[in-house]
């Protein structure tokens, strides 16, 4: 029996209630960093002088940077039995990295700044995951429950984001965020060591199983279907009639089912067949963005944004775990990053690009509404790599 605060596992690899408040701190402190990067980075680059053209490269050198970086620090990684101490390191250099934003004395300088503070800040998240999926196993707690703390940090940080923003105080952009570096390198010192189970000896089979692969490509064509919405969803709306602080909503309104979903629903969700539930998933998002491209309506709009429970966070928790467990036992961070770098990384790059060149296409006017059926489409497409997944809760 465990002692008192203490999960009972074996006594080597004991998780205790303080690393889990220390991962679940984490979480928060980084998707507040994501809520005030991905809202408020270009609005800082304008305040700098830059053009449309400028901004543009410069928020594609984090997406180069979530495509390269996580596969490398997992790679790195692998055979690490505290990823907790990369975790610390790697937070504290992107902090100090994005303080030195504002010194940078040309732009030259400020583009090596921001690739090595997204490269940093891109590998540390797959490395948490996968110690997550891992402490959740070991002590009967949900991971969900563990990563709904980003979803509300995320949240938190926009909505608070937002009132700064109306106060002229877009310069103070780097300092808060080399805060909330910190306060992730403070929370990576409480992590828990990872188990890491031995290499396989020489000659044993230990190749990629081709059930992982067709994970990768579901959560490549997943997260390459949202294109549309993470890129022009705003847009869209404003198009359309609707007020800033009414995107706002609908954008809190997809988070909060999200966070709903996490808390009530993360355990069923984990432990259902990767087969059922991300095809499942992929199905549901491929009707949200064909009913955003069909009608803007106000009560219309409301119903699909409830799907964002659906397309994101269930297909996430059911595919973070599913990697884990599909993956070789002796290459699970290797495996998250290419996760987050398929999907997050080169997924999400690809669709916001290619939903830009297609919206521009009608007739020299945006036509986010033929993005959407486009990314409806892709989304259809993922099922057919869903459905090649073990169709039983044990692979």
């Amino acid at each position: 029996m465990g002692r008192k605060g203490v999960f009972p596992v074996s006594m080597a690899d004991m998780v205790s209630h303080n690393s889990l408040h220390h991962i679940r701190l984490f979480y928060a402190a980084y998707f507040a960093a994501m809520g005030v990067v991905l809202p408020f980075f270009p609005v800082w680059l304008a305040g700098r002088g830059m053009d449309v053209a400028a901004i543009g490269v410069f928020t594609g050198l984090l997406s180069v940077a979530k495509v390269i970086a996580p596969p490398v620090a997992g790679h790195a990684l692998d055979h690490h039995p505290r990823p907790g101490r990369f975790i610390v390191v790697a937070s504290l250099a992107a902090g100090g990295m994005v303080f030195a934003f504002p010194w940078a004395s040309s732009d030259w300088l400020l583009a090596v700044l921001v690739l090595g503070f997204g490269f940093l800040w891109a590998a540390v998240l797959p490395l948490t995951d996968g110690l997550s999926v891992s402490v959740s196993e070991r002590a009967s707690v949900e991971y969900g429950r563990l990563r709904v703390w980003g979803s509300i940090g995320f949240v938190a940080a926009s909505l608070l984001g937002g009132v700064w923003l109306a106060d002229s105080h877009a310069a103070g952009l780097p300092y808060w965020l080399a805060v909330l570096m910190l306060l992730c390198a403070t929370s990576a010192r409480g992590f828990p060591d990872r188990h890491i189970e031995p290499e396989p000896v020489a000659g044993s089979l230990s190749g990629v199983p081709s059930g992982l692969l067709w994970l990768l490509l579901a959560g490549f064509l997943m997260q390459a279907s949202h294109g549309a919405y993470y890129g022009f969803f705003s847009l869209y709306l404003l198009q359309a009639g609707y007020s800033g602080w009414q995107v706002g909503c609908f954008w809190v309104l997809g988070v909060l089912a999200e966070i709903v979903l996490m808390w009530r629903f993360s355990g069923p969700i984990s432990k259902a067949a990767p087969g059922v539930v991300l095809s499942l998933c992929l199905l549901l998002a491929s009707i949200r963005w064909l009913g955003m491209g069909l009608s803007t309506a106000l009560v219309w709009l409301l119903l699909l944004q409830l799907l964002h429970a659906a397309s994101f966070a269930a297909f996430h928790i059911n595919a973070i775990t599913w990697v884990q467990r599909l993956a070789p036992p002796h290459r699970r961070a290797s495996a998250q990053g290419w996760y987050s770098a398929c999907g997050f990384g080169l997924g999400t790059a690809l669709g916001i690009m290619g939903c830009g060149w297609i919206a521009t296409q009608a007739g020299g006017a945006d036509d986010f509404s033929s993005a959407f059926m486009v990314c409806a489409g892709i989304a259809l497409l993922g099922v057919g790599a869903g459905l090649r997944l073990p169709r039983e809760s044990r692979a």
